[in-house]
């Protein structure tokens, strides 16, 4: 197979980097994040959401977990970055320029890069055949745990990104 060397994972915005996820299955959601080497948590709006900038700022809608069926929610014995609250594990994060978000975590299916712009799964373009066509294999993802933002203030409201990936697991 052909694989398109100018497609990367990682894109350069405009102050900091940006990479695409696609999560979930049979048919996968891109949640578009930027990468923080400052954190360890990944998070982005999920369904129930309400006011978390989509549609109006964000590049993509909230991720639809009903959509998916290797979503689910973590039960509180298996609480990740967060703690158990009503029953959920729940997670939030607070930025020094006052950006903040509130999140319960979940897991799922998912895997990084792709065409950013491309019209996905059109298998008759042999670089849509690569694997960094979400669509087209599955071999390099990962089941994903991650925060279902619930509510996001300041940056989180108006950046082009639909969340953050966190990257540092110091001391995790």
């Amino acid at each position: 197979r052909h694989l398109n060397s100018a497609v990367a994972p990682l894109y350069q915005g405009i102050g900091t980097h940006y990479i695409d996820l696609w999560v979930g299955t049979p048919t996968p959601q891109r949640q578009t994040v930027i990468v923080d080497t400052g954190s360890g948590v990944t998070a982005f709006p999920c369904t129930g959401c309400n006011s978390c900038g989509q549609v109006i700022h964000h590049i993509d809608d909230v991720y639809q977990t009903m959509q998916s069926n290797s979503f689910h929610e973590l039960s509180c014995d298996a609480c990740l970055a967060g703690s158990c609250s009503n029953k959920q594990c729940s997670v939030s994060r607070m930025y020094s320029e006052g950006s903040s978000w509130r999140a319960h975590e979940c897991q799922d299916w998912v895997y990084a890069g792709g065409g950013h712009e491309e019209a996905m799964g059109n298998n008759n373009n042999p670089d849509m055949l690569s694997p960094w066509n979400p669509l087209s294999n599955t071999d390099f993802g990962l089941d994903l745990k991650f925060g279902c933002q619930t509510s996001v203030t300041k940056l989180f409201l108006t950046q082009w990104a639909d969340g953050i990936m966190g990257m540092n697991t110091a001391g995790k």
